[in-house]
């Protein structure tokens, strides 16, 4: 998506010009805060996503909440970067982004488990010694549950997704079934 190539570029911008692992990681931290805010507070979200609102408005509300958390000077300069772009609606995918570039950096790798049920620790464990195995990298597991899926399992390691779920193999018997009938 172009968001996320947008992102993408904006986190690695920023991940050159942090000194060093800490504030790359204190940065990161205060975005992040930043942009849970965002997403959680309705009337800042509409108040930052309205176009009838200047920016200069917009920079005083955002830079006086990094203010209030002690957010550091590169950050605040970030996101009145993104707002004169008009990058600031980017601010969760830049976040994603810059968290894994330091993943990288650590040579470690980001992974996602969807399931329908939380699974055991062991078994998580198992799953993460595998994908350690297969990536040749620390891997850094995320877990989240949705039952939308009905059953089986999703993995998404990077760009690489493997989709083990019902749901995905009913879609192929519906797709096979609409293409022969």
């Amino acid at each position: 998506m172009i968001k996320d190539i947008i992102a993408r570029r904006y986190a690695k911008a920023l991940f050159s010009i942090t000194k060093n692992d800490k504030e790359t990681e204190a940065v990161k931290n205060e975005l992040e805060t930043l942009s849970n805010l965002i997403e959680t507070n309705r009337e800042i979200k509409n108040f930052i996503f309205n176009p009838m609102f200047g920016k200069e408005d917009k920079e005083k509300i955002l830079t006086g909440a990094l203010q209030k958390i002690g957010g550091a000077d590169i950050t605040k300069s970030f996101i009145r970067l993104l707002l004169k772009k008009d990058r600031i609606k980017y601010l969760k995918e830049v976040v994603e982004s810059l968290s894994s570039l330091i993943i990288e950096k650590q040579n470690k790798k980001k992974a996602m488990i969807t399931t329908i049920a939380k699974l055991p620790d062991a078994s998580l464990s198992k799953i993460k010694g595998r994908l350690s195995d297969i990536t040749k990298k620390d891997i850094e597991l995320e877990e989240r549950v949705d039952d939308s899926i009905i059953g089986g399992v999703i993995i998404q390691v990077g760009s690489l997704v493997y989709n083990g779920s019902i749901k995905a193999q009913l879609e192929n018997v519906k797709n096979r079934l609409l293409l022969k009938g």
